[in-house]
């Protein structure tokens, strides 16, 4: 494989400039702040607000009636059984033993 060398000089220069992204972003983009924690203090009016409404709400209920309904429990099962079968050649493509091969050439 022939490299030109600008081709060289092009390579170089893109490893360059990933690897010192890679560097930026692994040891100095460490100071983003934060993220959500539960022992901070509530810091405005909206999240008390939030929190309010938040509790007003009820927990989620599911109706689990269908589950003993007769059109539920009748239910029967319909799957068919697989019967195995015995394997065909071991090369479908090859001629077939005690033939005459008719292709043409």
């Amino acid at each position: 494989m022939n490299l030109t060398r600008n081709t060289l000089i092009l390579i170089v220069c893109a490893l360059i400039v990933l690897g010192g992204g890679a560097y930026y972003f692994f040891f100095f983009n460490t100071g983003t702040g934060a993220g959500v924690s539960g022992d901070t203090a509530i810091a405005s009016d909206a999240e008390l607000s939030f929190i309010a409404l938040v509790s007003k709400l009820d927990p989620i209920t599911f109706n689990t009636a269908i589950l003993s309904d007769p059109r539920f429990t009748s239910r029967t099962d319909i799957r068919t059984t697989v019967v195995s079968e015995t394997t065909g050649r071991k090369d479908p493509f090859a001629p077939i033993a005690g033939t005459v091969s008719t292709t043409n050439k």
